[in-house]
């Protein structure tokens, strides 16, 4: 398997498991009622990346990173605006199961994937 096609699994994949994960946890959990979201891990994981690009192997954190920070992306500038006070469209719009949610998501991987295979060598 090429190293596109290994970054590109590893990076489906964790937004697989991710929303298997999330789906099976309980709407009345305590997750759902913080403020902590899974792209948080995927910009620290980013950070992390910078600091050791150069290991072998780096290039699956920056796919588990790139994934993690993709399917919440979308949903940044409502949420962003939502913690101003200020909304841009109900919550039920943008929510982490909505159909705009999971569309834009669709969308995003798509446009990652395209350019994955036009510009990583």
């Amino acid at each position: 398997m090429k190293e596109k096609q290994k970054f590109i699994l590893v990076f489906l994949l964790t937004i697989l498991i991710t929303r298997i994960i999330i789906y099976f946890i309980p709407r009345n959990s305590f997750i759902y009622q913080d403020q902590f979201h899974h792209i948080y891990i995927g910009i620290i994981l980013l950070i992390i990346y910078f600091l050791i690009k150069e290991k072998p192997y780096s290039f699956y954190l920056l796919a588990v990173l790139l994934g993690l920070i993709i399917d919440q992306i979308t949903q940044a500038p409502f949420y962003i605006a939502y913690m101003l006070n200020y909304s841009l469209a109900p919550i039920s719009f943008w929510g982490y199961w909505s159909s705009y949610s999971v569309i834009s998501t669709l969308i995003a991987v798509i446009i990652l994937i395209v350019l994955i295979y036009k510009y990583k060598k």
